[in-house]
């Protein structure tokens, strides 16, 4: 389960501190690296976040996770490498435009001696 599966959805939760809320998490594993690696690595996030997208419009979240009726949906991008300051303003893009269809987006930052499996 990462990024580099664009078709799946990774791992979703209610947070106990939220529990009106439901998020639907993605793992980006990868390193950023030079600049010419940021398009590629992009390009996964996108197909990544579009796959996430269908799944809340198409209502499909409704018939696989029955719970998420009612909640406050946001994608959470769940990355182990800091984001380049360009990336982080596409993210802060994207979070506006999801913002306008009712759905939460951010970014958090797990830096861990261990990755976890994925």
């Amino acid at each position: 389960m990462s990024i580099t599966n664009p078709t799946v959805i990774d791992i979703w939760a209610i947070p106990k501190s939220a529990p009106d809320s439901l998020l639907l998490i993605m793992v980006d594993p990868l390193e950023w690296g030079d600049e010419a690696a940021h398009s590629e690595h992009l390009l996964l996030l996108q197909e990544k976040i579009n796959t996430y997208i269908t799944f809340i419009e198409s209502e499909e979240i409704y018939r696989e996770i029955p719970d998420a009726c009612g909640k406050q949906l946001m994608i959470r991008v769940l990355g182990l490498h800091e984001l380049p300051e360009q990336v982080d303003w596409f993210f802060k893009r994207i979070g506006e435009l999801l913002n306008e269809r009712g759905i939460g987006f951010d970014f958090e930052l797990k830096v861990t001696e261990q990755a976890p499996g994925l």
